[in-house]
């Protein structure tokens, strides 16, 4: 089987499963990706930083409340505090509070990191959206 023919599998599976894909999938597709493109020094990198994912921070989201996942996904589709605030009727007080606990409880340092967790662990409004 082609590396192409691999990558369109894998994902016709993971679809057909509704599904995410895992993280040994991810990096079997980067892989397979590897052997076909011309970045492969990109694709180096990607697999070199999936590799290095902390697993543990995974199971830490399990710990956040309700109005902190609201948070995270609004954060994970680039809402700024201030129309986080407006969209959940709470202060900006409240919502950099929030923003504090969440880094607090996932183990992140710096605010941009939580951009980037929410991002990678796929938190968006189709995601985690109850309406």
């Amino acid at each position: 089987m082609t590396p192409l023919k691999a990558i369109l599998n894998t994902i016709s599976n993971i679809k057909k499963q509704g599904e995410f894909i895992s993280e040994e999938e991810l990096i079997s597709m980067l892989k397979a990706t590897k052997s076909i493109s011309k970045n492969e020094d990109m694709l180096n990198t990607c697999i070199s930083f999936f590799k290095r994912l902390d697993k543990h921070n995974l199971n830490k989201i399990s710990s956040l409340t309700t109005r902190e996942l609201e948070v995270l996904t609004c954060i994970g589709n680039g809402i700024n505090s201030t129309n986080i605030a407006n969209n959940l009727n709470l202060s900006i007080s409240t919502i950099e509070t929030h923003r504090k606990n969440i880094r607090k409880k996932l183990g992140l340092i710096g605010k941009g990191k939580l951009i980037e967790y929410a991002i990678i662990n796929n938190f968006t409004i189709s995601k985690h959206n109850k309406s």
